[in-house]
């Protein structure tokens, strides 16, 4: 955006907004965007967007209630609504200068990207996916269990038992849990009909 491009807040747009947005809009319109901190561009810039679409949305509310299609949300209908659009206007004007500017420092960023330090030393992410074919490469040889001789299969003689031994021990009970003196059957199979 060039300096004829930038927009041009007037103290009528500015009477338009209440403090919180007032200072958010100086923030995006006094040109040291560049001189705030990443978090604090981010934050302004959601701040700026929310606001925005309230407004926006504002606007458009008051606009069908002056038309006569929209139930009015107070006592009576809004007659006008060039207040709330001038205040959507004027966000979006600021708005539109934040992205502006963190565009710019994207830009700037994947211009140095060689440099080590882009990202507070956190590793790039070419770093990472170089750094994980590493891995993957250097996995894919032989296994170490087979080069130690350790043990790979239940059936080897070097294998740990585990609870197998336990399995000669288990109880033998019926599905339900329940045996009877009926020939020792599980009540479930006595329940049923015989025909």
């Amino acid at each position: 955006m060039t300096a004829q491009d930038t927009p041009r807040f007037t103290a009528d747009d500015l009477r338009l907004l209440d403090q919180e947005e007032a200072k958010l809009v100086e923030t995006a319109r006094r040109g040291d965007l560049d001189q705030i901190g990443h978090s604090e561009l981010t934050d302004t810039l959601q701040r700026l967007r929310d606001r925005r679409d309230r407004a926006r949305d504002l606007a458009n509310r008051q606009r069908r209630e002056a038309r006569g299609k929209a139930d009015p949300s107070g006592i009576a209908p809004a007659t006008q609504n060039a207040g709330t659009e001038g205040k959507a206007r004027v966000l979006g004007l600021a708005l539109e200068l934040v992205t502006q500017e963190r565009q710019r420092r994207a830009d700037a960023g994947t211009a140095d990207t060689d440099e080590a330090d882009t990202n507070d030393g956190a590793p790039s992410q070419r770093e990472l996916s170089e750094r994980a074919m590493t891995l993957k490469s250097a996995g894919a040889g032989a296994n170490p269990m087979q080069e130690d001789g350790g043990a790979l299969h239940p059936q080897d003689p070097e294998a740990d038992p585990g609870k197998g031994a336990l399995a000669d021990q288990a109880r033998n009970i019926a599905p339900s849990g329940a045996l009877d003196h009926g020939g020792e059957l599980p009540s479930r199979e006595r329940s049923r009909t015989r025909y």
